[in-house]
């Protein structure tokens, strides 16, 4: 059906900016301190500095909260997506308002943390 062709269509102009705010957000990069922190954090001394030992907890925090933002952003991309395509295959029109409401709010997050 046309209307969701045209949906599926503006959803999948929006993989490439969603590819490159992995990219500027450096996810893999994080994801590596992520684990390096996390193997300081398992050492047998970490605690002997609390000072210390606080600063790290609170980075490897506020990384894996950044990482688990652009996770939940892509699963809601990919969501979107699949219902787009369910609701074509089944034909079923009673979907587009929320295939609509799906995308537009996927957009206006996108937007929101690329601007953040």
């Amino acid at each position: 059906m046309l209307q969701f062709e045209e949906l599926r269509l503006e959803l999948l102009e929006c993989r490439k900016p969603l590819d490159e705010l992995a990219e500027a957000l450096g996810l893999d990069e994080m994801r590596k301190e992520i684990a390096t922190l996390e193997e300081q954090a398992a050492a047998p001394d970490f605690w002997d500095d609390m000072k210390n030992s606080q600063k790290i907890l609170q980075k490897t925090a506020t990384l894996k909260n950044k990482v688990a933002a652009y996770e939940k952003l892509n699963t809601d991309y990919e969501d979107a997506l699949i219902m787009i395509e369910l609701s074509n295959e089944e034909e079923d029109l009673d979907m587009f308002d929320e295939c609509k409401a799906g995308v537009d709010g996927f957009v206006e997050k996108l937007d929101a943390m690329t601007l953040s």
